[in-house]
């Protein structure tokens, strides 16, 4: 591990995580385009970042309003895509050059969803993988409390001791979600995934102001 990470934690500046997560209404001629039309952010504390509606980039045909609750009208007065991009690159690279950020750099912020990687493509947003965490779905439809359960689950994760933590691959590791199906999975509640989850990181040093020792 780099002696300026290490410097880093030891001096109580270790990097932040935050939490988001998307609301998707349907695109394109039969509605199976995702698109984002409402965005959480959270700290770790559990308060909220950023919270809006995001007027999609092109029309919505769907607004499946069974499961995410949105109509026409909840969108009239949207903030733009491009707008929405610029608040949470601002909220995540925290000062950090979007262009030439260091590998060792500690301002931006750790970023941890459900589904992480299809919630960036769908705000059409790239971030550096080395940043990103935690990656469950758990069938919730509203951002705030995806927000919310991610960020506990992380946290978990993140305060395991090394002799808890196995590599993904590992029979402890595919013990939890692994060994349910996923309708089985939706069922379940935050507080029930929660219980049954288990990292797939060998190592969460990095995230932490403690010593690493993944010998112990």
């Amino acid at each position: 591990m780099s002696g300026s990470i290490m410097d880093e934690m030891h001096n109580g500046k270790a990097q932040k995580a935050v939490a988001m997560d998307c609301e998707m209404v349907g695109g394109g001629s039969d509605g199976s385009i995702d698109l984002c039309a409402r965005v959480c952010l959270v700290d770790e504390a559990e308060n909220i970042i950023l919270h809006t509606y995001v007027q999609p980039q092109i029309p919505v045909t769907n607004y499946r309003y069974e499961v995410t609750g949105l109509t026409e009208d909840h969108l009239r007065d949207a903030i733009p895509l491009n707008e929405v991009q610029d608040k949470i690159k601002k909220i995540l690279y925290n000062g950090e050059s979007v262009g030439r950020m260091p590998p060792d750099g500690v301002k931006a912020r750790l970023l941890v969803g459900h589904d992480i990687q299809h919630d960036l493509n769908c705000l059409r947003m790239k971030y550096p993988g080395f940043l990103l965490r935690y990656n469950i779905q758990s069938g919730i439809h509203d951002p705030y409390e995806d927000c919310i359960s991610v960020m506990r689950l992380y946290k978990r994760m993140r305060g395991q001791d090394h002799r808890q933590v196995f590599r993904l691959g590992d029979e402890k590791a595919n013990s939890g979600f692994d060994s349910f199906r996923s309708m089985e999975l939706e069922k379940k509640a935050p507080d029930e995934l929660y219980e049954i989850s288990t990292s797939d990181y060998k190592c969460w040093c990095l995230d932490l102001t403690k010593d690493c020792n993944p010998g112990s």
